[in-house]
Parts: structure tokens; sequence; C-alpha cells
């Protein structure tokens, strides 16, 4: 099966400015969610902003949710 990554990213806004969401997919597909999590993780790193304004979330093919880094806080919480 392949899994897709979708990354969202909060940019924290000023006082009097809305919060600016960006969203986008990775374009290569993943065989396993581990494989697909790993990558997901590379990539937030690589970006110029803090890690904590960023929401990965992995599909399946079929467009279901298998895993999120939401998922993760909440279990770390």
């Amino acid at each position: 099966m392949s899994y897709t990554i979708e990354v969202t990213i909060a940019e924290p806004a000023s006082s009097d400015e809305e919060v600016e969401t960006r969203m986008y997919q990775l374009p290569d597909p993943y065989e396993t969610v581990a494989s697909a999590r790993e990558a997901a993780v590379a990539h937030i790193a690589s970006l110029d902003v803090a890690p904590a304004v960023v929401i990965y979330t992995v599909f399946d093919r079929e467009g279901f949710t298998v895993a999120s880094s939401v998922d993760e806080l909440a279990e770390a919480g």
C-alpha cells in the first residue's frame, strides 16, 4: 500500500494579524507508515520554521488518516 504526506504550517501571527496557514503534499509516495513518518520528520527538520508550528498527516491511498504528528503529541502529553 502507498502512503502520502500532507504538511500544514501555521505561521504565528502578530497580535493584529490572522494566522497564515499553508498546506501541501510531499510529492513522493511511501511504502510503509514508518517510512512516511520518517520522511515527514526529516522534511520538517529541513524547514526554516519552528517544528511546533508544523503538523504532518499520513494518508493511505483511500485518503484515510493513518498517522499524524497531532496523535504523537497527544500520546506524549
